[in-house]
C-alpha cells in the first residue's frame, strides 16, 4: 500500500523514464521511437521536414567519428536556437532529421527553412572550424492525413533536394538561395 507522496515519487520517476527513453542519447532531440509511438499515427496541421546532412559519412570517414558526434550535436543545438518551443525535433536516423512545426502555412515554412539553412551553413563546429555544413530538406505542411504519410511525402522531397545538395524542396518548389522554382511534384 502506497501513501499519496510515495505514489507521486514513483509517477514522476516513471515519466523520467520515459522522457529518457525518448531521448537521442547523443544529441538529447527526440528519437525515433519517441516517432514511432507518440506521433505517427496523429492527424494535425504542421509543416513537416526531413533534413539530411550532406556528406556526413565523409567527416565520419576522413577526420572521425568524434568529429561526427561534433557535428550531430552542432546541427541540433543550432536547430533549437532556430525553431518555435511548440516545435518538434527528432533525430530520425544517423543524420537525418525530422521537424515537426504545428501550424505552420507552406510560406511561413518556407522562410523558416531558408533562415535555417542559412544558420546551419554558417555554424561554427566546435574543434572543427574549417567544417562548412549543408543540409538537404524536404518539406510539405500536412493536412488531412497522418503525420507518418506527411513524413513519407516529406522524404521524397528531401531526396530531390539531395539530388542538388544544401538544397531545400517544398510540396512543390524548391528554393535554392534567393531563387524560387517550380518543380513538378512526383504523383507515384
Amino acid at each position: 500500500v502506497m501513501d499519496t507522496l510515495e505514489r507521486k515519487r514513483l509517477v514522476n520517476k516513471l515519466i523520467g523514464y520515459k522522457e529518457k527513453v525518448y531521448r537521442d542519447v547523443l544529441t538529447e532531440a527526440y528519437n525515433r521511437r519517441y516517432y514511432e509511438e507518440e506521433l505517427k499515427q496523429k492527424n494535425f496541421a504542421a509543416g513537416v521536414a526531413m533534413l539530411d546532412l550532406d556528406d556526413f559519412k565523409l567527416y565520419n570517414d576522413t577526420i572521425g567519428h568524434d568529429a561526427g558526434d561534433v557535428v550531430l550535436v552542432t546541427i541540433v543545438n543550432e536547430i533549437r536556437k532556430n525553431i518555435r518551443s511548440t516545435d518538434i525535433l527528432i533525430r530520425y536516423g544517423g543524420d537525418e532529421f525530422l521537424l515537426l512545426m504545428p501550424g505552420i502555412n507552406a510560406d511561413i515554412l518556407a522562410q523558416k527553412l531558408q533562415q535555417l539553412q542559412k544558420k546551419l551553413n554558417t555554424a561554427i563546429v566546435p574543434g572543427y572550424s574549417g567544417l562548412r555544413l549543408s543540409v538537404s530538406i524536404g518539406a510539405v505542411v500536412s493536412g488531412k492525413e497522418t503525420i507518418e504519410q506527411a513524413v513519407s511525402r516529406a522524404d521524397k522531397f528531401m531526396y530531390k533536394a539531395k539530388n542538388h545538395k544544401n538544397m531545400i524542396v517544398i510540396d512543390g518548389y524548391d528554393i535554392s538561395g534567393d531563387e524560387k522554382k517550380l518543380v513538378s511534384e512526383d504523383k507515384s
